[in-house]
């Protein structure tokens, strides 16, 4: 039977009930913070990447959602296990294969050049898969405004980073896709009449223009147009790469272009650093990451996209490594019109078949918000576009140069940049928490105080634990980005500059 109110029982029940903060075993505090361990299968939903959170800021949901919205709304959506793959090995196969055979690295230096930048190639991957998973931002505008914007009071400093990354993005994007136009151009030119008023590299890179216009009308990289054209490009190369063996086999094989395009850097070991260069791999692997309806992450799909990065270098190795046996320098016979034509053809539409991809990712310009609003019209892809054409008819005295710079930012975007962020975040910046959470309100004080779980004993002992296993793990990291950083990068810009200053 219950005890009545102001009972001897009821007053023992209560101050019982309320002293349970005093409890005699280590002080236990009811109200204190309580940090929920989820099962395994729910971790990965606790994001929208999956990743670890063990950020400081408390916007992480804010932050989840915009990084949802970016990616269902960016030029790199939701892809398929098989697009990630195409778009992570075509970028191996363009302008720096072709020029394998007469770049003048062959045989054991060639094969030597070929196995350290395709390693080069994998270990930058993943840097930037690491350093995606680790800020959990699988973007390349936030990795770097979490390196070096990081925090409150600094929207200043993210606004000029952000338009800075978008600058530099969009303009090694550009002109790439110019060199490729260019190039295509100068393949088939040989084989175009000159008996118009108007020189024939204006028409052929008019009608070349007007060609891929459609496939660059797309939005995504999603779009059937884009992935066709790409997996074509693919294909073309299987083409001329048979052409290519063909003609080693007869010896009588020759240079697949016009050089005149292509600067004094387009010879050697950094046409095979150029074979590798790539720029796509934090928002494929964004892409990989998410599902359209609803945003949800799959744990395994992280595995699956260092496999699928492996094995797209180990295919492109597997094609690009025999050509270091072809020398194009010296045929012992002419091969014939047909032959000729024939290969540059598949070599044209390799490069050219890439071109939208590339531009359909190409950061839109800043075109002013009045006149976005006035009209419908897609003006930043026609400006971009137009630009493009614009750039691909300059004279070659311009465009030697400009080739140069090209190899130059994709040296720098794929080798530097990465072991640069890696060292900044891992070096300068204190590292992210991994177990502590932020603080929390305590709703059960006379007075609302914040009770901050960072201050835990046994968290932060299990923190320390944490970050010496991880500070073990990322100093054998630091060797090798350190070694990329400055005897690879360093070395190979001091190289290159002072090959154009005519140095040596």
């Amino acid at each position: 039977m219950p005890s009545p109110p102001g009972s001897p029982r009821s007053s023992t029940s209560t101050d019982s009930f309320a002293s349970g903060r005093q409890s005699p075993l280590g002080g236990f505090d009811s109200s204190a913070a309580l940090i929920l361990v989820s099962d395994a299968e729910d971790t990965p939903a606790n994001t929208s990447f999956g990743f670890s959170s063990d950020d400081d800021d408390a916007d992480d949901l804010d932050q989840s959602d915009l990084q949802l919205d970016r990616l269902r709304g960016s030029a790199v959506p939701p892809l398929s296990s098989v697009s990630v793959f195409l778009y992570l090995l075509a970028p191996y196969l363009k302008l720096g294969a072709l020029l394998v055979p007469e770049a003048g690295v062959l045989g054991k230096t060639g094969v030597l050049a070929v196995v350290v930048f395709a390693v080069l190639s994998a270990f930058t991957r993943q840097i930037w898969y690491m350093l995606a998973r680790y800020v959990r931002r699988a973007d390349l505008e936030e990795i770097v405004l979490e390196t070096f914007a990081r925090g409150r009071g600094k929207e200043r400093r993210r606004s000029v980073l952000r338009q800075l990354v978008r600058f530099f993005v969009g303009a090694l994007r550009v002109s790439t896709a110019v060199l490729y136009l260019r190039f295509s151009v100068d393949c088939l030119l040989p084989f175009v009449p000159d008996a118009l008023a108007v020189p024939s590299r204006i028409i052929t890179t008019l009608v070349f223009a007007a060609f891929i216009a459609p496939l660059y009308s797309s939005r995504s990289l999603e779009s059937r147009g884009v992935v066709y054209a790409s997996w074509f490009s693919i294909v073309a190369y299987a083409a001329w790469f048979s052409c290519t063996a063909y003609m080693h086999a007869k010896d009588m094989l020759v240079p697949v272009g016009d050089s005149a395009t292509l600067g004094k850097l387009w010879q050697g070991i950094p046409v095979v650093a150029f074979t590798f260069s790539t720029w796509w791999t934090v928002p494929l692997y964004a892409s990989l990451k998410g599902t359209s309806q609803p945003m949800t992450p799959k744990p395994r799909r992280a595995q699956s996209f260092r496999l699928l990065a492996a094995l797209s270098i180990a295919i492109a190795v597997a094609v690009v490594l025999p050509l270091v046996f072809f020398d194009a320098s010296t045929p012992s016979q002419i091969p014939s019109v047909s032959i000729k034509s024939t290969s540059a053809a598949f070599s044209a539409a390799a490069l050219l078949l890439s071109i939208p991809s590339i531009l359909v990712t190409t950061p839109a310009l800043p075109i002013p918000i009045s006149i976005r609003r006035s009209t419908n019209f897609p003006l930043s892809k026609v400006l971009i576009y137009v630009i493009t054409i614009c750039l691909a008819i300059l004279p070659a005295s311009i465009t030697r140069f400009g080739s140069d710079l090209i190899l130059i930012l994709a040296f720098l975007s794929t080798f530097v940049v990465p072991a640069f962020i890696h060292i900044t975040i891992h070096n300068f910046r204190r590292p992210l928490s991994i177990v502590i959470p932020p603080a929390t309100p305590n709703p059960n004080a006379p007075r609302p105080e914040p009770s901050d779980s960072r201050h835990d004993e046994l968290l932060q002992r299990k923190e320390r634990t944490l970050q010496r296993r991880r500070l073990g793990r990322r100093l054998i990291w630091d060797v090798g980005v350190w070694v990329l950083l400055v005897p690879v990068g360093g070395g190979g810009v001091a190289w290159a500059v002072g090959r154009m200053a005519d140095r040596w």
